[in-house]
């Protein structure tokens, strides 16, 4: 009850322009903290669902927040070296999509990093065996970009015309039904 509640009054803050770049922002910020799956998909959401009309805003301004966060981390890649990756987030590593993402880049290489930064995973996978790869900075930042836009449109769309289908970007049945509270208020 107390999340509904909260969301239903973050809802009004969230009208601000400015509140889809701090959540782009966080999302950035998340590529190294790995905690904010959840809580972000509450935030992007309540931004979409309170201005519905700047959806494809919200979407590119989670997208460019997230770009900016996989900049810093090839920047640290190059400077530390390719494992610096495996090192600092061991836990991606061990994820089901670590061998997939592998697969992908190395069955379809560069084209492959579009639809994988498109899909509702981490990036760190796909940042890993793109530099291992030899692939351009410019390239894989550009697909990551496309790829999030792509995401970040979609999950919009659910927010606006069906929250249930957001399961499939980890919410739980908790905020799938704060998102619907939302959506009707």
């Amino acid at each position: 009850m107390a999340l509904k509640d909260g969301l239903v009054k973050l809802k009004a803050f969230a009208a601000a322009w400015w509140f889809p770049v701090l959540v782009g922002i966080l999302s950035g910020a998340n590529l190294f903290l790995l905690v904010m799956s959840a809580p972000l998909v509450i935030l992007y959401c309540s931004a979409v669902l309170a201005n519905p009309k700047r959806w494809l805003y919200t979407a590119i301004a989670n997208a460019v927040g997230t770009v900016l966060g996989c900049l810093i981390l090839v920047i640290l890649m190059e400077e530390r070296g390719i494992d610096f990756i495996k090192e600092s987030f061991p836990s991606t590593f061990t994820s089901k999509w670590w061998s997939w993402s592998e697969g992908m880049m190395q069955a379809y290489g560069p084209v492959a990093a579009i639809p994988i930064s498109a899909m509702p995973i981490i990036l760190h996978p796909l940042i890993f065996f793109a530099k291992l790869s030899k692939m351009s900075d410019f390239v894989l930042l550009t697909a990551i970009l496309i790829g999030r836009i792509v995401k970040y449109s979609i999950m919009a769309q659910m927010a606006l015309t069906a929250p249930h289908l957001l399961k499939f970007f980890g919410a739980s049945q908790e905020v799938i039904q704060a998102v619907k509270k939302t959506k009707a208020n």
